[in-house]
């Protein structure tokens, strides 16, 4: 095993030493009961957790992107499959905007500043966007193994 490969070892345990901590933080720490001013029973450490997988969707995001870029520069001829796969992202990107809805919900008891259409707009995107992918793999899984049959 290389040393960088070594490395990244121990930052992917460390990591998921970390999210476990904040996952038991979560089940197992303090609750919120109705009589601290919430509707539901809810866990003290909601926001903490939900940062701590935002920041990690960040940096996921952040290295994908680095590593494309490093990828482009040293391999430019194959940087059209690169633009062609950014180009369906988009395309994807668009059809989950168009089906998304900004109508704002009817919730009981949620007096929060997120019923908002920009927020509904956004939310709803990341879901479509989410089941198109989701659909695309299926299908994508589909095709290979039914194409391996008939090989």
């Amino acid at each position: 095993m290389t040393k960088l490969s070594k490395i990244l070892n121990i930052v992917l345990y460390l990591l998921l030493a970390i999210t476990l901590v904040f996952a038991g933080m979560f089940y197992f720490g303090e609750w919120l009961t109705e009589a601290d001013g919430v509707a539901h029973d809810t866990p003290v450490y909601t926001e903490t957790f939900l940062n701590w997988a935002k920041l990690l969707i960040y940096v996921t995001a952040g290295v994908s992107l680095l590593f494309e870029v490093f990828h482009l520069v040293m391999n430019p001829r194959n940087a059209v499959r690169s633009l062609v796969s950014i180009a369906i992202l988009g395309v994807i990107t668009l059809v989950a905007y168009g089906l998304s809805d900004d109508t704002p919900l009817q919730l009981i008891g949620y007096q929060g500043a997120d019923n908002v259409p920009s927020m509904l707009t956004m939310a709803g995107t990341m879901l479509y966007g989410t089941y198109l992918l989701f659909g695309i793999v299926l299908v994508a899984i589909l095709y290979t193994e039914l194409s391996r049959l008939f090989k």
